[in-house]
């Protein structure tokens, strides 16, 4: 189990350290680097808070640590579609906000 944790470590890094580096980099084009980091790390905080508090309270619970997990991992999962959605509904209601977005972020050179 310990190697497959430490791969499974080493991937997500692979894919969240370019994830930060891309997020702060247009972060800074559109708002500043220091609220671009700012923003990001009160949102990476809260949801450790929050899935912290989940995962005690369906073990207090009495829920096995395999069902808790489940639990955890469909509750993503269902955040996850409901962002899709909103970001679907923003896409529809305001394109011209969208275009100028992705207007800002083609017209970067540093990348």
């Amino acid at each position: 189990a310990i190697p497959f944790l430490i791969l499974l470590g080493g991937l997500g890094g692979f894919l969240v350290v370019p994830m930060n580096a891309l997020l702060q980099h247009r972060g800074h084009n559109l708002m500043g680097a220091g609220r671009s980091i700012a923003v990001q790390n009160f949102n990476e905080q809260a949801c450790i808070l929050l899935l912290g508090a989940f995962y005690s309270a369906c073990t207090g619970l009495g829920l096995s640590a395999y069902t808790a997990i489940t639990a955890f991992g469909l509750v993503v999962a269902g955040f996850m579609w409901l962002i899709k959605r909103w970001h679907e509904s923003n896409c529809a209601k305001y394109p011209e906000e969208i275009a100028h977005l992705l207007a800002i972020a083609r017209s970067d050179k540093h990348h």
